[in-house]
């Protein structure tokens, strides 16, 4: 039987040819803020490949504490009637590189892993060659709002974030295509072009969080008929053998936490006391295009399989394969059965499974139990789920679901982590967070600093915060003028929070900034009530003022 040691295995040993180069697995280290985290050349993040069977989400950053083994994002859809996968969960089928007319083609000197951090320049050779991925999609600030990419002037990365990575994939070599990939693999390719990104935050309000934007392209000559596309993890929460699984639907996040309120021995890589909760919220799924307006499936699934050599029933473990993997996708069990729902009577089919609140107990948890069917929708009822090791799906897509030739989906995803009072509570600060998340992603990412004036300001000005109080956002306004004039050196502008005792609790801006009138939101979300100091640092001037924060 197979294992995730076997997947990893298995792909370490492999290199393979396309065209005239030779492919070998790479990793880029992502660790913005709170999360250290590692992204592969295949598609593959939060597997660390530096050494075998090593899961790769460390939090908090430098704990040797990990909470997710592996994660991926795998497509399952028809062509010409043929069933086909690009499949991503434990070692990926994807390479780096495009699809020109047709055909895959790479090169190793263009298509890798780019990775800047702010504040980079042209010693960070990825920053200096930023340009030739931006035509794949690669996201940059346009400093000079001329709506292309100028070299030496324009930033690469996402605006405001800590840390970038984006990397340019393609399935369409059939040598990265194989059986044991983990969530089975090894059909023709679909010939997709993947664009990814992933970005963090310094803000401490987005600490605990991560962001992953998928552009997905038919780069084929033929439509993808039936699709269905899947975020496919396997949580391990310290001691990965008592998990519990569960999801929010309304909040399209699916999650992992500690079945009991003391995970593993308390020793790294275990939490201990009051383990943590982790997760991911799917904040964009499959959108069909054809229809006005566009029809957006959002989350049309949650649910999971196990490891083969931990027990169970049979068509709940890992898929060995396409057809059982496709139904996962579908939001069934392996072999086409449907996952039931024990919580009403009669027991009703169901594509979400374990929707209930372990914290206040209400509707369908692993704490319920489950329904055992195999081969249809009967079975016997267990009334609690032995805790163990789980990954789970969280799908969108739809029978209906066809995405033609040259057509674009963007699925975008926060993955995220929360610690409360007990087991139980770390979903409840899961969601609060997941909250924050969703505010961010409403708002268009905006964060950090917004020119809201192109007028150049006389003189330096610091506004009162408004509102004051405030519960839990606030803006503060403030102006540059004129880089020569009252010594502004090279630009460079901070603002800092600080609580009553003067210890600093939040940078929320920190760059180079142009003379003119800005204006920069603060979130308090996760601070409790009281009185804070926010200071403003140009050059020579610095200027301090007092907000409330009223909850």
């Amino acid at each position: 039987m197979k294992t995730k040691l076997f997947y990893v295995f298995v792909f370490l040993l492999m290199s393979f040819v396309v065209g005239n180069s030779m492919v070998i697995r790479t990793q880029v280290r992502f660790n913005p803020n709170n999360i250290d985290s590692w992204i592969q050349s295949t598609g593959i993040f939060n597997q660390d490949i530096r050494t075998n069977n090593t899961p790769g989400f460390m939090w908090p950053t430098g704990s040797d504490r990990f909470a997710i083994f592996t994660t991926g994002l795998s497509i399952g859809a028809y062509i010409n009637g043929q069933m086909r996968l690009a499949s991503c969960s434990y070692n990926g089928e994807y390479t780096p590189g495009r699809i020109l007319s047709g055909i895959p083609t790479t090169d190793s000197n263009t298509f890798k892993i780019y990775k800047v951090t702010r504040g980079d320049g042209p010693s960070n050779p990825d920053w200096v060659n930023w340009y030739k991925m931006v035509p794949f999609g690669a996201p940059f600030v346009d400093v000079n709002n001329n709506g292309v990419f100028d070299s030496n002037i324009d930033t690469p990365g996402v605006k405001n974030a800590q840390q970038t990575v984006f990397i340019c994939l393609t399935d369409g070599f059939p040598e990265s295509h194989f059986l044991s990939e983990g969530f089975s693999g090894g059909t023709d390719p679909l010939f997709s072009e993947m664009h990814f990104t992933a970005w963090g935050y310094s803000n401490t309000v987005y600490s605990d969080m991560q962001f992953v934007k998928f552009d997905i392209i038919n780069k084929g000559t033929y439509a993808w008929n039936q699709v269905f596309m899947g975020i496919v993890a396997d949580p391990d929460l310290g001691n990965g053998n008592d998990d519990y699984i569960g999801c929010d639907t309304a909040r399209q996040l699916g999650f992992c936490y500690n079945s009991l309120n003391y995970d593993g021995n308390g020793n790294p890589p275990s939490y201990g006391l009051n383990p943590p909760s982790v997760g991911m919220i799917l904040l964009k799924g499959c959108a069909d295009n054809s229809v006005n307006p566009p029809l957006n499936f959002r989350m049309t699934s949650f649910n999971y399989f196990t490891n083969n050599t931990s027990g169970g029933l049979t068509c709940e473990q890992d898929p060995s394969i396409p057809t059982e993997a496709y139904e996962y996708l579908k939001g069934n069990k392996k072999d086409g059965s449907p996952f039931m729902d024990p919580f009403v009577t009669p027991h009703k089919q169901t594509k979400f499974c374990y929707p209930g609140d372990p914290e206040t107990a209400e509707g369908w948890t692993e704490y319920r139990g489950s329904v055992q069917n195999c081969g249809g929708p009967t079975g016997n009822t267990i009334t609690a789920n032995p805790s163990g090791d789980r990954r789970f799906i969280i799908g969108t897509g739809n029978n209906d679901f066809n995405i033609n030739p040259g057509d674009t989906q963007k699925i975008v995803i926060c993955q995220l982590i929360a610690r409360g009072t007990n087991n139980w509570n770390s979903v409840t600060k899961l969601k609060q967070l997941s909250d924050i998340a969703w505010n961010l992603y409403n708002a268009g990412f905006i964060t950090g600093v917004q020119n809201i004036s192109t007028i150049v300001p006389e003189k330096f000005s610091l506004s009162q915060n408004y509102p004051n109080p405030f519960n839990p956002v606030t803006k503060i306004k403030f102006s540059i003028p004129e880089n020569g004039k009252l010594n502004i050196g090279n630009g460079n502008v901070t603002m800092k929070v600080f609580d009553m005792l003067g210890k600093e609790i939040a940078t929320i801006v920190n760059e180079r900034l142009n003379p003119g009138t800005y204006e920069v939101t603060f979130d308090g979300s996760k601070y409790s009530s009281g009185v804070y100091f926010y200071r403003l640092n140009a050059g020579s001037f610095t200027e301090t003022k007092k907000m409330i924060l009223l909850k």
